[in-house]
């Protein structure tokens, strides 16, 4: 998804929400005021039994209804506090993307990053930079559900074919999978390190292959 039209979906739900809330304080407001219009009758004395009644049961429903008032101003709050966190997390993400571009771009900037690794090219280093960039979208993607985990599988499955790839997870993922902050991320590096299994499975899993160092890759 464009980032150009997050913040306008964001926005729509926000009014949503708003609008929301504001019927349903509307229609508890009109069963409230019930009883005072009521009150301003003026009725025989069976009216008056019978405007008891009615009143009596427009304030039951006045008080399910501030119930479920309430109850949608708490999930409204829960969303837009998601949503602001989402967004938050999007900024610091892209904050995080620009600087790697920067650093891409400038050697003396890459440097600002830590060491270099020894006998790392350029192209290489480039290449892993920006290969971290793209698994950083797939995250986002995957944590909000724009991208679904047969999805996931397919492109990382492509991705790992590639020597790039396959050089980006095998330096990453023991970072990236004792890091992650919460279930969808450990769930989301999951993924990737079934995938990198699969198209470069360890030796003693290889057909007709056998054990070297007697362990994995």
């Amino acid at each position: 998804m464009p980032s150009s039209r997050r913040p306008a979906r964001q926005g729509a739900r926000r009014w949503s929400s708003i609008a929301l809330i504001l019927v349903l304080v509307a229609i508890v407001g009109a069963f409230g005021v019930s009883p005072f219009l009521l009150d301003a009758y003026d009725g025989s004395a069976a009216q008056w039994e019978r405007r008891s009644l009615i009143g009596q049961t427009y304030g039951a429903a006045s008080a399910i209804l501030s119930v479920l008032a309430l109850l949608g101003v708490v999930v409204t709050l829960v969303l837009q506090a998601r949503e602001t966190a989402l967004a938050r997390e999007e900024a610091r993400r892209t904050a995080i993307a620009d600087l790697l571009r920067m650093a891409m771009d400038d050697p003396d900037l890459d440097a600002c990053w830590g060491p270099v690794p020894a006998g790392q090219d350029l192209r290489t280093r480039r290449q892993q930079l920006y290969i971290n960039m793209i698994v950083s979208e797939w995250r986002m993607s995957f944590e909000t559900g724009a991208l679904g985990p047969a999805r996931l599988r397919a492109i990382a499955a492509e991705m790992f074919s590639g020597e790039p790839g396959r050089l980006y997870w095998e330096s990453a993922r023991h970072r990236r999978l004792s890091t992650s902050q919460s279930r969808k991320a450990r769930r989301f590096h999951e993924i990737l390190d079934e995938e990198y299994r699969r198209i470069h499975p360890p030796p003693d899993r290889r057909p007709g292959g056998s054990t070297v160092g007697g362990g994995e890759l």
